[in-house]
């Protein structure tokens, strides 16, 4: 079988690689750092940057305004920036918002807000974590009470990715017969209590609590369980393309160090219980690009199960990898100053995503 990617997804990828080059290539740790100083957590004109690319769009259907990339174009691009070690939030602030408001792009004010997305004008992140649920994405004890021809919402949501410098949020709530549901809510409306924070990777998340937030009742988007449970997918591909590319750089610097580094008057990478941790590292870092790979031409009625998979594996070899370049570069590896201690910090936010490995697991197990 031929796992090469195909003419149109070659392309998307060297457009993805030159824009990590011509942004991040000569220093990537400096710009990094600078970029998630700005007030949202990320840079303003890198962000413009991959709108004009068109990268904003990638799961969005080429009828809402986007490139309507599938599973494979959505993981090609995402290790491309994970390799990067990019810090705009292309996962959190694009896939996800992106396919939730593909799905309810029928309605005027819905459309403004998925073109505002795509061109890179507004910033819409899915609020929908709550504390009592851990890691059961089906846990939702937000309220949406009718009111006349509104909505007023009653939530309280935490972790909201990028939740610090959003415009926009997609909330979910359960309605007066207890089915779950998604409302498009303005972050500067009454009644929205943001507080920002800095999250381990160094963005920027919110506590997000809504206090009888009124809105029109045609903010409800059009995603039913089905389409959740897709977002969820595709969500745990993209975290799990951006882990192996992070997994990828963390080797690839790590045996240069060890190859140049020298102790006891040899390099490091001469030593052999070195090569068998380097070893170990690279074994798993090609056992999850299959898991990936899997993952992303698994058959429809199978996807969501696959990735489930992928995510519980590539979670855990993620960290094992990052683990293993923190302990060859010694103490200096955890720091700011090194790629390596960035890299990590970004891998633990990512096994996270819609749940950890474990979490990730069960799903898979259910799905049997």
């Amino acid at each position: 079988m031929n796992f090469d990617p195909g003419e149109d997804q070659a392309l998307l990828k060297t457009a993805v690689e030159r824009f990590v080059a011509d942004t991040y290539g000569a220093a990537p740790v400096e710009t990094r750092r600078m970029a998630q100083a700005g007030a949202a957590g990320f840079g303003a004109a890198h962000w413009a940057r991959l709108a004009e690319t068109g990268l904003l769009g990638l799961a969005v259907s080429a009828s809402g305004g986007g490139l309507g990339g599938g599973r494979v174009e959505v993981a090609v691009t995402m290790e491309a920036i994970g390799h990067g070690l990019v810090a705009e939030p292309l996962l959190e602030a694009a896939i996800i918002p992106g396919m939730l408001l593909d799905a309810a792009s029928h309605a005027a004010q819905q459309s403004t807000v998925l073109e505002g997305l795509v061109a890179g004008a507004s910033i819409v992140v899915l609020a929908h974590a709550e504390r009592a649920a851990r890691f059961d994405l089906d846990h939702v004890d937000g309220a949406a009470e009718a009111s006349g021809t509104d909505v007023a919402i009653h939530a309280g949501k935490t972790a909201v990715l990028v939740g610090g410098g959003a415009d926009w949020l997609i909330v979910s709530a359960r309605d007066a017969s207890g089915v779950t549901g998604f409302w498009l809510v303005p972050a500067a409306a009454p009644g929205v209590d943001r507080r920002p924070y800095r999250l381990a990777d160094g963005s920027l998340a919110a506590e997000v609590t809504l206090r009888g937030v009124v809105v029109p009742a045609g903010n409800r988007l059009a995603v039913d369980t089905a389409h959740f449970t897709a977002v969820i997918a595709m969500a745990r591909l993209a975290a799990c393309a951006e882990m192996l590319g992070l997994m990828t750089r963390l080797f690839e610097t790590t045996l240069d160090y060890v190859k140049t580094r020298r102790q006891f008057g040899q390099p490091l990478g001469s030593f052999q219980v070195i090569q068998h941790r380097m070893t170990d590292a690279y074994v798993l870092i090609e056992q999850a690009r299959s898991h990936l790979l899997r993952a992303a031409l698994a058959p429809d009625a199978r996807f969501a199960r696959a990735a489930a998979g992928a995510k519980a594996f590539i979670a855990d070899a993620a960290i094992t990898v990052a683990h293993t370049a923190v302990q060859m570069h010694g103490g200096m590896g955890i720091t700011d100053e090194l790629l390596v201690g960035h890299a990590l910090k970004r891998i633990r936010v990512l096994a996270l995503v819609f749940g950890d490995a474990g979490s990730a697991l069960d799903d898979y197990a259910r799905a049997a």
